[in-house]
Parts: C-alpha cells; structure tokens; sequence
C-alpha cells in the first residue's frame, strides 16, 4: 500500500481575511511559515527515512511548506500543476460578501449546486475532483508501498481524500484540512481503481502545542 502524507500550506493574508484565493498565488504569512517549520519538524521526527517524494502545487504558499519539509528530510519537491487550488477565475482576492453583491446570479447557483457550478471564468469542484483521482492513481502507481508526502490546498486535498474512500466529491463539504494541518491516507489499487483508508484527519497538534494554531486574537477581532 502506498502511505500518503497529505499537507495543506501554512496560512496566508487571504486565509486570515477569508477571501478567495483560487490560483492567484499569495504567498505564506508569517504565522504560516511557523506552521510550515512546526509540520516540518513534526513529520521529520516520525518518519526516519522512510519518505521517497515530496510532491507540491507549484503556488507559492504550497511550495514553500513543501519545500520546508523537504528540507527537514533531505528530498526535493517535485510540483505537479494538478494539485493547485481550485480555480475561482474572477472571483479571486474577493470575500464571499463582496462575491454576493457582485455575482448575485453566480451565487444563487452555487448555493442550489455548489458541485457543479464552475466559478466565472474557473472551475468547480467537479473539475477539481477530476484531477484528483488522476493524481490518486499517479501516487500509487509510481509509489508503490513507498510513503509519501504530498503538499496542497483545501479543495483538492479533501477531494482526494473523498476519493480514497471512494465517496462522491460533495462529502468534501464535511471534510476540515485546517492550515498546515496533516491527514495519512493508505491506499491501494483494488479491481483497477483506487481505494484505501484514512488514517489521520486533519491532525494540527503540533501546532496546538505551540499555539500557532490560529491568528494573534488582536486579528480575529478586527
């Protein structure tokens, strides 16, 4: 079976200001450079040489997490375009009150199918889902009974853990990868498709432990 070390990127501006970032690549803010470095120890210290690939988005603020654990482990970050956000097209930099007032008729769709609706001039989760059982299938192909790390963002993290448990997409709505945050999944092909198990969901106790869980409270209450 072929272990996957799911990361989601440390936190960025947009994160903490809750707006979209889609593709657009907004780089890490301080606090997620912390988070970065603490999942970086975290992972070195369990794994004692047993990670052959460290697989990134090439967005800024996924690369440098994974290059960060990269270099707690002595590998090099391979980026594959297919692990980027999912693409809001003109909805980036927006908060969904500012979406609201400006896509009316894009939200009202997106609320009665927020699956299949594509974001103006981007993709909905749908799509994203698409590329995820791609990249299920790459992983364990090429990494069999290997472990692995693979750094990424919200949308397509939990669309493939929905894949590795063989669910439809929409249960990603129920899935939290916060930022930083670690979830291991075990999968193996099984009658040509892709199945396995989740081992860990969304594990940020190392941060807790260091309370770099969440912004400075100064922050949240503006």
């Amino acid at each position: 079976m072929t272990k996957l070390l799911l990361v989601r990127h440390g936190e960025t501006m947009f994160n903490r200001e809750r707006r979209l970032q889609g593709c657009r690549d907004v780089p890490l803010s301080d606090l997620g450079i912390r988070q970065a470095d603490a999942c970086a120890d975290y992972i070195a210290s369990f794994s004692h040489g047993r990670i052959t690939a460290v697989y990134s988005s090439p967005l800024s603020r996924a690369y440098v997490t994974a290059g960060t654990i990269g270099k707690a482990i002595g590998i090099d970050v391979v980026t594959d375009d297919r692990l980027k956000e999912i693409d809001v097209g003109a909805l980036e930099g927006m908060t969904w009150d500012e979406v609201q007032s400006a896509y009316a008729d894009f939200m009202a769709e997106h609320r009665a199918d927020p699956i299949g609706t594509r974001y103006p001039g981007g993709e909905s989760v749908v799509d994203v889902s698409a590329r995820a059982r791609y990249l299920a299938n790459t992983f364990v192909r090429h990494h069999g009974n290997e472990t692995i790390v693979v750094v990424g963002h919200a949308i397509v993290l939990k669309a493939l853990i929905c894949h590795v448990l063989n669910l439809d997409v929409a249960n990603h709505l129920r899935l939290t990868v916060g930022n930083a945050s670690l979830s291991i999944a075990s999968v193996s092909r099984v009658d040509g498709g892709v199945h396995g198990r989740i081992l860990r969901l969304n594990d940020r106790h190392f941060l807790e432990a260091l309370r770099i869980d969440e912004p400075p409270k100064e922050v949240l209450r503006e």
